[in-house]
C-alpha cells in the first residue's frame, strides 16, 4: 500500500480476466489509401498550419506499411470532385477482403439538417470542408456531409472492402481548426444556410437511415465528438493534429501492444486515445466507432522493427536529449512584470506565441491547450513549474511514441476538493514500474516503489488502478507519471526522492535525462485537473 502526502490514497493492482475474442476477419491481401490534408482555404475561412504535415506523415507511414496504391491530395487540389473521383478510382481497384484507408486533416463544420431527421436529433449535419468552401451558397456546397460519408462506407462494405477512416477535424464524431492563445482550431463557422436553400448533395441519400450500425465492417477514428474542437499542437517541432500523428505511429507498430506483428482495433483505439490525451493535456478526447472496440486485426505492424529494438532506443534517446538540451519554454507575463526569466524559460511579450502565461495579478499559470494549470503562484514558484513542463516534454520524447494508456476513469474533467476519482494504467510488457506525481507547483511526489518487495514486483501483463482524492492545494494540473522499464531504475528513484520541493525540482529535466539515457522505457502520463471549488 502506497500513501502520498496530498492526493493519492492507495495503489491497488487489478488483474483482468480473458475477454471475449470476436471472430477475426482475414487481414487484407492488399490495401489502398486516399489521404487528404488541407491548410489553404479561401477567405474568410482561416488557413491551417499542420493539416498537410499530417497528410504527408500518414502517407509516408502507409507507404512503409506496404499499401498497394496511395493517392495524396493536399491544399488547392482538395476539392470535392477530386476527392470523390479519387475515392471511386481506388475503390474500383480494390477487391473483396482488401482494406481501404481514408484519412482527412482539415476544417470541419456543421450545417442545418433536414427537419425530423432521426440521424440528426440536434438538427445539424457535420461536414468536411473543402479548400474552396464558403459559409454561404454556392461555396457552401464544397463540402462532404456526414450522411454522404456514411453512404460511401456502406458501398465499400457491400463490396467486402474494409474501410479504416481517420477524420482529424472538429465536429467529427459522426463522420470545427479559429485562434485563441496561439492555438489554431480545425473549425469553421457553422454554415449559414437555410434548410430551404440547401441543395441536395450527390450521390442522393437513400430514403432510409444512413446511420452506421455497430456491426458494420469498418473502423472509424474521429478527432473529437460532434460538438467539440480539434486544436493544432506542436509535436516534434511542427504544428500537427494529435490524432493524425498517433495514427501514423500506430501504422509503424507503436499500437501493437503485445508485439505479435498485428494491430487490433482494440489496440489501435487504446493507443490513439492515450496519445491524444497526453499530447493535448487531456483537452481533446478522440472518438471511435464502434463504441466498444473489438479484438479484430485491422492491419499488420510491419513498418517498424520490434518494440525496444536498439534502433528505436537510440532514436528515442537522441530526440529526447535534444529536447532536454534545447527546450526553452516561452513565458509571457500578464498584469505585471518579472525581473528575469526563471531557468529554462525565455520571456516573450506576445501571449499568442507563449507556452506558458503567468497572470501576476491572479497568481495563475495558463498553458496553451490546457488552460489554467496552476493557481496561487508567486514569481518565486515559476522555476519549478517551468521545470515540470520541460520534464513532461522530455518524457514524451523519450518514449518515442510508445505511449502507455493512463487515464481518468469516466473521462477527464476538473475535480474539486474532496472529490474522488480513479486513474487506470493499462498492462505493459515491461517488468518494472516507477510512479511519481508532478503537482501544479512542479515538485515531485515519489510514489512507487518504496520497498524492496515493490522494487522486485513484476508488472508485466498487470494493469492497475489508482484511487485518488483531491485534498490540499496547490490546485491546477496534476500529472501522474508511470515509467515502465526492462531494468530497475534505482538511480532515478533515489534522485526523484530528493526533488520534493519546487526549488529542488528545477533539476527534474536533467535528473530524468541522466537516469533514463540508454534505457528502453514506455511512459504513461495521466492528467488530473483539480480545483478548490466545492464538489
Amino acid at each position: 500500500m502506497v500513501r502520498a502526502p496530498r492526493i493519492l490514497t492507495s495503489i491497488r493492482a487489478v488483474l483482468t480476466g480473458a475477454g471475449l475474442v470476436l471472430a477475426s476477419p482475414v487481414l487484407a491481401a492488399d490495401s489502398y489509401a486516399l489521404v487528404v490534408g488541407i491548410d489553404a482555404y479561401d477567405a474568410p475561412i482561416n488557413s491551417l498550419h499542420g493539416a498537410v504535415n499530417d497528410a504527408k506523415d500518414i502517407a509516408q507511414a502507409l507507404t512503409k506499411a506496404g499499401v498497394k496504391k496511395l493517392t495524396l491530395i493536399t491544399d488547392k487540389q482538395a476539392t470535392k470532385p477530386n476527392i470523390l473521383a479519387a475515392w471511386k478510382e481506388l475503390m474500383d481497384q480494390a477487391q473483396p477482403g482488401d482494406t481501404f484507408y481514408f484519412t482527412y486533416a482539415g476544417h470541419g463544420s456543421r450545417e442545418p439538417g433536414k427537419p425530423n431527421d432521426p440521424d440528426s436529433p440536434d438538427g445539424l449535419n457535420n461536414i468536411l470542408v473543402m479548400t474552396d468552401f464558403a459559409p454561404k451558397l454556392p461555396g457552401a456546397l464544397n463540402r462532404i456531409v456526414d450522411k454522404e460519408m456514411a453512404v460511401l462506407l456502406k458501398q465499400a462494405a457491400a463490396r467486402q472492402v474494409y474501410p479504416i477512416v481517420v477524420i482529424d477535424a472538429c465536429n467529427s464524431g459522426t463522420m470545427y481548426r479559429s485562434v485563441t492563445l496561439g492555438l489554431t482550431y480545425r473549425a469553421t463557422p457553422q454554415a449559414k444556410i437555410s434548410r430551404e436553400e440547401l441543395l441536395e448533395f450527390a450521390p442522393p441519400v437513400p430514403d432510409v437511415s444512413t446511420k452506421i450500425a455497430a456491426n458494420d465492417p469498418f473502423t472509424f477514428l474521429a478527432g473529437v465528438a460532434d460538438d467539440k474542437l480539434v486544436p493544432e499542437v506542436a509535436i516534434d517541432g511542427q504544428p500537427r493534429g494529435a490524432l493524425s500523428y498517433a495514427f501514423s505511429r500506430a501504422l509503424e507498430g507503436k499500437a501493437d501492444a503485445n508485439h505479435d506483428g498485428v494491430t487490433t482495433e482494440k489496440e489501435l483505439v487504446a493507443f490513439v486515445r492515450a496519445f491524444v490525451l497526453q499530447a493535448t493535456q487531456s483537452q481533446q478526447v478522440s472518438q471511435s466507432f464502434p463504441d466498444i472496440s473489438r479484438d479484430i486485426p485491422v492491419f499488420r505492424s510491419v513498418a517498424a522493427g520490434p518494440a525496444g529494438s536498439q534502433d528505436d532506443i537510440v532514436k528515442a534517446i537522441a530526440v529526447a536529449e535534444q529536447v532536454a538540451a534545447n527546450t526553452q519554454l516561452k513565458l509571457a507575463v500578464r498584469n505585471g512584470n518579472l525581473a528575469e526569466a526563471p531557468p529554462g524559460a525565455t520571456l516573450v511579450s506576445d501571449e499568442a506565441g507563449a507556452d506558458l502565461v503567468y497572470d501576476a495579478a491572479a497568481g495563475t499559470v495558463e498553458k496553451r491547450v490546457a488552460g489554467v494549470v496552476a493557481e496561487g503562484v508567486q514569481p518565486s514558484g515559476l522555476g519549478g513549474i517551468v521545470a515540470k513542463w520541460r520534464a513532461i516534454s522530455f518524457l514524451q520524447a523519450m518514449a518515442g511514441g510508445s505511449i502507455q494508456p493512463f487515464e481518468v476513469a469516466g473521462g477527464s474533467r476538473t475535480f474539486n476538493r474532496g472529490e474522488k476519482l480513479t486513474v487506470g494504467l493499462a498492462a505493459s510488457n515491461h517488468h518494472f514500474m516507477t510512479l511519481f506525481n508532478l503537482p501544479p507547483n512542479g515538485k515531485v511526489e515519489f510514489l512507487y516503489p518504496t520497498s524492496q518487495a515493490e522494487r522486485d514486483e513484476d508488472w508485466s501483463g498487470k494493469p492497475f488502478t489508482l484511487p485518488l482524492q483531491v485534498r490540499d492545494p496547490p490546485f491546477g494540473a496534476e500529472h501522474l507519471v508511470a515509467i515502465l522499464s526492462d531494468q530497475p531504475l534505482d538511480q532515478l528513484h533515489t534522485a526523484l526522492q530528493k526533488l520534493s520541493s519546487p526549488q529542488a525540482a528545477q533539476d527534474l529535466p536533467d535528473t530524468l535525462k541522466n537516469a533514463l539515457s540508454g534505457q528502453s522505457v514506455t511512459v504513461g502520463i495521466a492528467n488530473v485537473f483539480t480545483s478548490a471549488g466545492t464538489p
